[in-house]
């Protein structure tokens, strides 16, 4: 297992807590003392053995090193898990040791347990979700009028409201967000096959056991066992991907604001953070470069997952033990990103008078399409096309700003409100979708 070094930059605390040797055997022994007691219940087992196996499905009692060792013998790890789980049980009632795991498989348990880690990282990860939206949200509010170059390929490209831009951002979180809380709630459901799926070895008690499995762990129960059907796994993958992706977005755009030679922006500041180890000066984009480490990780995680969809006829062999690990591994990704994502948001500071300067920097060369469509609409779209591109020469050798070097239209394109265009209403429009979902 990597190391919690080493995967500093991987991962947020909850997340990896989530995903440890400790969760995990505390949700496979959940499991285990769940499945106990609805066998009980159903009369399967002897009402006596369940509350001394539930009483041995205490994670603190078994070697977690010890039980990973063994895994790779059997290539699943419940194997160990309900030996140990067995023996420990022995120690307290050699009978009720021949009931543990009484008809389930070790897929059961495994599945299981990675719905209910996910149960435990993922509606923090919603919750924070839902703050960045709203800090972005409020951003584009209270900057529904403020000018800023819009850039295409990296160059100055006509002006936009700077609110147009972080509602951007809020809106493709948010619709990815949407996305993963969907693939969640699917994924949110039992595991309970038995050896094949038909539960054979349960006979008339498969229904009451798996439904007060299900009640018991709180999850959804399916119609069926789904061992070799991963599409709900896959679709979650790839939706927490999406939400990278999207935060990844803002992160670039923030980063890219914030150089020196642009000056729009700045994340927020404090004791250490955005440190160099060497030139005392930098404030570096330390969330931006959190995000965009995890946008560089959370697709090829996700391909993995669903490159694993074609298995093999009832239980598989390879695609579904690439899972389980791949699937931490991703949601810790995430985790990272977002927790990165919710400290920028709610400290990202913005200079709109560098912004202004920016623009005044071009000289007004960005002002060339409105002038354009506003000479075309009396003298024609070719006509006005070749003044502009001439005013744009004598500009550049010297001939003052874009305005001057055109000579005409000096109060039209000082106009800001038509500057700015649609933009406003851009903002209010990606904020109303906002407040409607």
């Amino acid at each position: 297992m990597v190391g919690r070094l080493v995967n500093a930059l991987g991962s947020s605390a909850l997340a990896a807590e989530a995903f440890s040797d400790l969760a995990t055997l505390r949700h496979m022994l959940r499991f285990e003392a769940a499945l106990a007691g609805a066998a009980a219940e159903a009369g399967l087992i002897p009402k006596r053995a369940a509350p001394i196996i539930v009483k041995a499905c205490d994670p603190a009692l078994y070697d977690a090193p010890a039980l990973a060792d063994a895994a790779r013998r059997t290539a699943t790890l419940t194997v160990p898990v309900v030996k140990a789980l067995t023996d420990e049980v022995a120690k307290r009632d050699t009978d009720a040791a021949g009931y543990v795991h009484w008809g389930a498989t070790s897929q059961d348990v495994i599945d299981t347990a990675m719905v209910l880690q996910l149960g435990e990282a993922l509606p923090p990860l919603l919750k924070e979700l839902d703050t960045i939206v709203s800090s972005f949200a409020g951003l584009a509010r209270k900057h529904r009028k403020t000018p800023m170059l819009g850039r295409t390929l990296l160059q100055p490209a006509t002006p936009l409201a700077l609110g147009q831009k972080i509602a951007g951002w809020a809106s493709d979180i948010a619709r990815a967000a949407r996305r993963l809380e969907a693939s969640f709630k699917e994924t949110h459901v039992l595991q309970f096959g038995g050896a094949s799926g038909s539960l054979s070895a349960l006979g008339d008690a498969a229904e009451p056991v798996m439904v007060a499995l299900a009640k018991r762990l709180r999850l959804e129960l399916p119609a069926a066992p789904w061992f070799t059907q991963r599409v709900r796994v896959a679709a979650l993958a790839q939706d927490a991907a999406l939400v990278v992706g999207a935060l990844a977005k803002a992160s670039r755009d923030i980063a890219l604001m914030m150089q020196v030679e642009t000056g729009e922006a700045a994340e927020p500041s404090g004791p250490g953070r955005g440190g160099s180890s060497t030139m005392p000066h930098k404030r570096n984009p330390v969330g931006a470069a959190l995000v965009l480490s995890a946008a560089a990780r959370a697709p090829m995680l996700a391909a993995t997952i669903v490159a694993g969809l074609p298995q093999e006829h009832e239980r598989a062999l390879g695609g579904w033990q690439a899972e389980w690990p791949t699937l931490a591994a991703l949601i810790e990704t995430l985790a990272s990103a977002v927790q990165a994502m919710d400290e920028v948001a709610q400290g990202l500071a913005l200079d709109p008078d560098a912004m202004q300067a920016n623009m005044d920097a071009t000289e007004g060369a960005v002002l060339a399409e409105r002038a354009t469509f506003l000479l075309a609409a009396t003298m024609g779209k070719q006509k006005a096309g070749k003044l502009v591109e001439e005013a744009l020469v004598r500009m550049a050798d010297g001939g003052g700003s874009f305005v001057e070097a055109l000579g005409r239209l000096e109060k039209e394109l000082s106009d800001e409100a038509a500057l700015l265009g649609y933009s406003p209403k851009f903002v209010d429009r990606l904020l109303a979708e906002l407040r409607r979902r």
